[in-house]
């Protein structure tokens, strides 16, 4: 399944210092909320089961943490020293990264002090068979996933800047993706459900 990006607002995002020089400083915050339905695209609603991420996380795959979505901006990773640490609970998938001693590091200090960071981003993908997909009556496409692959994790200084070009693009093709494929399945014809009907029809024919 291909990679997928959201971009959302979260309630609170923190910032705290660590240490006897309390010079390492960490941003955290809850990225994921867990089942909370919400609009991806206009006609396509999501929401992710608690646990669909367990599997990666009890791997021990490596996951990052960027800022703003930029691969070029690492904060850290579940593998550096000091360590991006992820704690998932039933409720959401929170993260704390440490703020490297660098330009744009400075640069995300700066707006967690401002209270200009009200976002998190995060990259996976679904596993296969990975999403429960639904259509209502208004024709609203609602997409649960309970089993995916978590990449990537972090603050995000605006939600609604970067959603504009990497996280409603992503939302657009997943999607055109989800559309297709329900599409598909209401083209498959059930062979057995014909063999059934024939069976029905030849025993009415009869006065069977």
């Amino acid at each position: 399944m291909p990679v997928e990006h959201r971009v959302l607002e979260i309630e609170e995002i923190e910032i705290r210092a660590s240490g006897e020089s309390q010079e390492q400083r960490f941003v955290s915050g809850v990225g994921i909320v867990y089942n909370k339905e919400v609009e991806i695209w206009p006609g396509f609603r999501e929401k992710i089961r608690n646990g669909a991420f367990s599997d990666t996380l009890k791997s021990g795959a490596e996951v990052k943490s960027f800022f703003n979505h930029d691969p070029n901006q690492v904060l850290a990773t579940t593998k550096s020293n000091p360590a991006l640490t992820i704690e998932d609970t039933d409720k959401g998938m929170r993260f704390e990264a440490p703020i490297p001693p660098t330009t744009y590091g400075k640069d995300l200090e700066i707006n967690l002090d401002r209270k200009n960071v009200r976002g998190a981003s995060f990259s996976f993908s679904v596993d296969d068979e990975g999403d429960i997909v639904t259509r209502d009556e208004k024709g609203v496409y609602h997409r649960e996933i309970v089993k995916a692959t978590i990449y990537e994790i972090g603050p995000v200084t605006n939600p609604a800047y970067p959603q504009t070009k990497v996280g409603l693009r992503s939302a657009e093709e997943s999607y055109n993706e989800i559309q297709n494929r329900y599409k598909e399945s209401e083209n498959v014809v059930d062979t057995s459900d014909i063999e059934l009907r024939k069976k029905s029809l030849y025993l009415l024919e009869r006065g069977l």
